[in-house]
């Protein structure tokens, strides 16, 4: 990634060159990332697909216009207060789960050493407006997230900022990135970052929903929601069936309220109640059935689903495979 191409729009990077806090020299990239189609992806070979799966909010992009349902359009808060609200901040390494929170939970992209670089930015950013834009925004995003000593000495304790950067040196970085954006308007930063912090929850509803984004919509996306954590089973009836226990709870307790009723001489002999605890006993084992039959059923469907969509997955990746063998072989 050595390379410098003129930038067509007359991009700056959002700091002084004096305020660099990371050396050109010193930036290490991975060797191989796995991209969000599940393929591996040379940053020494195709820097642009690199720099793309770093830093690209697309997904949220077209969500935009909804994301008012998964958050405000507020900067995120800081560290100290992630904490205070038990939330715990997991690592993601996806641009586009940063700052998505979860329950006790909070993921966080760590800030990439070569956003703090200017001579990278000169190379890299500043030719490509969507590049410049998503990664102004993650800039930003850190501003809002380290605002106190607290906040950075959190930040160095997880690993979200690079070894090496202290204090004095973060704030004036950061006053240099607040001087250079425009704050107004936001026009500066990708459209995701007009947001602080996003719910998960409301995330899966909108990529579930085709009426939102129907460029979005798959089968796989509607089983997945917009962030997978889990492949287990378990885990999918726990968190969208957990409701019928608490409906199972409420049912319990009338059907033992009218047993204790019935029980009475007052009420054995009144046949209205006795008609009404008889329909109630009735639809509380229809809805018993129901509800396990739903979940049976939604059973077989994912487990056909998966099976189906892992089988297509490996004939096709054995025929890309093939297919690359052959030009290779030409």
């Amino acid at each position: 990634m050595d390379q410098k191409t003129p930038p067509p729009y007359n991009l700056l990077p959002p700091f002084a060159q004096d305020q660099s806090l990371v050396e050109l020299s010193a930036i290490t990239h991975p060797a191989a990332i796995r991209s969000a189609s599940a393929t591996l992806v040379l940053p020494s070979q195709d820097p642009t697909t690199y720099l793309a799966n770093e830093l690209s909010t697309r997904r949220l992009s077209r969500l935009h216009k909804y994301l008012w349902l998964a958050g405000l359009p507020v900067p995120a808060r800081p560290l100290h207060r992630q904490r205070l609200m038990n939330r715990a901040v997991i690592v993601t390494e996806r641009a586009d789960e940063h700052l998505v929170w979860h329950e006790h939970r909070v993921f966080v992209k760590p800030l990439p050493s070569f956003l703090l670089c200017y001579g990278f930015w000169e190379a890299h950013l500043c030719s490509d407006k969507h590049l410049h834009a998503s990664a102004c925004g993650m800039l930003l995003s850190y501003v809002w997230l380290v605002a106190h000593r607290s906040d950075f000495g959190i930040a160095l304790a997880e690993g979200l900022i690079p070894p090496g950067v202290t204090w004095e040196r973060w704030t004036a970085f950061a006053r240099e990135v607040l001087g250079a954006l425009d704050l107004e308007t936001m026009a500066d930063v990708d459209p995701r970052y007009q947001y602080g912090e996003l719910r998960l929850s409301r995330l899966d509803m909108l990529t579930r929903w085709p009426l939102v984004a129907p460029e979005m919509w798959s089968p796989r996306n509607f089983v997945d929601g917009y962030m997978s954590s889990s492949t287990w089973y378990r885990a999918f009836f726990e968190q969208h069936f957990s409701w019928l226990l608490v409906g199972f709870v409420y049912v319990s307790v009338i059907l033992s309220a009218l047993q204790v009723g019935l029980s009475t001489d007052v009420l054995s002999a009144n046949s209205d109640f006795q008609n009404f605890g008889l329909g109630v006993t009735v639809a509380g084992l229809v809805a018993l059935g129901l509800a396990l039959g739903s979940i049976i059923l939604v059973w077989i469907v994912l487990f056909c689903y998966h099976l189906l969509s892992t089988i297509a997955f490996d004939r096709r990746m054995r025929l890309e495979r093939a297919n690359k063998g052959q030009e290779k072989r030409c």
